[in-house]
């Protein structure tokens, strides 16, 4: 397709149409929406590489890996530090890794150990982390007056988890829109909830820092480590938890699901994707809190003081939380060692694909769900709201588990020969830097420069992904041209 064709179709479609011609599952689609889906699908695209170009999932990995230099060298000059001279290359290395990556895991006190200056560089990593750095160049490409080219459109799609390639200049855009909207609706309340008992100007820092990080799903606090404890006294305000976890949802949602959600209303259906993150997502909350609740710790020394209904809104915070946001308001390491198992958990499955969430995703557990179901019902099909869920996604679903397992695996294995700690406490970490969680038993900060390092590569690898590594890596495909004969293995 002319590349003047596609520039045009860039500018005359709005958001809106756009999103709602994305085939999102349960959506059906004419025949003009499958021609432009083959049309601009990537997988239809060369794959051999013309002109010594980077491939799509190179140019993401690289991106990140540019803004962690660039977030590295920020943090180790002498202003970012709260004592006047320079962290540590490992620390400031890390925590750049840890924000770009949304995850919040910290070797040093953000609160604490930073100035305003070094907080705020925290802040623009994890937000450019979180909307992603491909939305903001399509941004900073419109502002020098830029057309967006056909291969910059497939890094763009693959970033925002689109379907198509036409209009996610538009897209992206959008993104950025929502995300400023939702993040300055969440500050202005929390501010006027803080400043209460905390000065303006502070209490303004405060609400926009945590409405940021909660957004992004990133756990970044400036409570930690100070003398006002969890929250600043609202560790327990129902007010403030039901506003971030609030954000914490909308952030783990994703730009595709809560435009579904609002167009509900307009079209009567929602996509197969959205119906399975929403159930999910419920059922994992009410389960969660209900489980956290039947800790004894729960009554006899974290929440002792609190009156019964305090004590379910901080449990089901906790497990909305411990789905990637990481946001901490109680002791983790006070907990049994089962409640800090289903968080682990909960931490492992994430929220919701092309959202600022990581882990697994609801989706992949989903489609694993609906699979076995139909496997033990003896089905041909899996069948999950009356849609069959192609053969393809499965494949990809059961990739993806078993990366993420082997990644999970490998890496708490090595920490263990390492003797870096308990084997749980170590498999807690892993988990919470895979999911860019940063839940936390306090085990980070006590790793030596390699275990560090190792921490630092899985959160990397979670917030990009397990295909788009391995697809980086692997060789272009080529053609099947003999086809083997199947025969079946033995299972079981």
């Amino acid at each position: 397709m002319p590349e003047s064709s596609s520039s045009s179709s860039e500018h005359d479609s709005s958001p809106a149409d756009y999103l709602s011609k994305i085939p999102l599952g349960s959506r059906s689609t004419g025949p003009d929406d499958h021609t432009a889906a083959t049309d601009w699908t990537p997988a239809h695209a060369p794959n051999k590489r013309s002109g010594g170009r980077l491939q799509t999932p190179q140019v993401l990995i690289l991106g990140f890996a540019l803004l962690i230099l660039i977030g590295t060298l920020l943090l180790k000059l002498p202003a970012a530090s709260a004592t006047g001279q320079s962290i540590g290359w490992m620390d400031a290395f890390f925590t750049a890794t840890s924000a770009i990556t949304v995850t919040g895991l910290a070797v040093l006190t953000t609160a604490t150990d930073f100035t305003r200056f070094g907080q705020s560089i925290v802040l623009v990593l994890l937000q450019v982390g979180g909307v992603g750095f491909v939305a903001f160049s399509v941004l900073l490409m419109r502002l020098i007056g830029r057309r967006v080219t056909l291969n910059e459109r497939f890094i763009i799609q693959q970033s925002l988890g689109a379907e198509r390639a036409s209009g996610v200049g538009r897209l992206a855009l959008y993104v950025l829109a929502v995300t400023v909207s939702v993040e300055g609706i969440g500050a202005l309340l929390l501010w006027l909830r803080w400043r209460t008992t905390i000065p303006d100007g502070e209490a303004l820092w405060l609400a926009i820092f945590h409405a940021i990080s909660s957004y992004c799903n990133a756990g970044f606090d400036l409570f930690s480590g100070t003398d006002r404890g969890y929250l600043f006294g609202y560790g327990s305000d129902l007010f403030s938890l039901f506003i971030l976890g609030s954000l914490i949802l909308l952030g783990g949602f994703g730009i595709t699901v809560l435009y579904d959600i609002s167009s509900y209303r307009r079209d009567r259906m929602l996509a197969l994707n959205t119906r399975i993150t929403l159930v999910l997502t419920l059922v994992l909350t009410l389960v969660g809190t209900g489980l956290m609740l039947f800790d004894g710790s729960i009554h006899t020394e974290v929440l002792q003081q609190l009156p019964w209904y305090e004590k379910i809104g901080v449990s089901a915070f906790t497990i909305v939380s411990a789905r990637t946001a990481g946001v901490t308001i109680i002791p983790l390491e006070k907990l049994s060692e089962a409640t800090q198992a289903i968080i682990m958990i909960w931490m492992f499955i994430g929220g919701a694909p092309a959202s600022m969430a990581g882990g697994v995703t609801t989706s992949v557990v989903g489609v694993l769900l609906v699979s076995v179901i139909a496997t033990a019902k003896g089905r041909s099909a899996a069948v999950a709201f009356d849609r069959t869920v192609p053969t393809e996604t499965i494949t990809k679903a059961v990739a993806i588990m078993t990366v993420s397992t082997l990644l999970v695996t490998t890496i708490t294995l090595a920490l263990a020969l390492m003797g870096e700690g308990q084997i749980f406490a170590e498999g807690f970490e892993v988990v919470s830097a895979f999911s860019n969680t940063g839940y936390s038993l306090n085990f980070t900060s006590s790793l030596d420069n390699w275990g560090r390092f190792l921490i630092a590569f899985t959160m990397f690898w979670g917030r990009l992904g397990p295909l788009t590594i391995v697809v980086a890596l692997a060789q272009s495909e080529q053609p099947l041209l003999i086809h083997h004969p199947e025969e079946p293995v033995i299972l079981g």
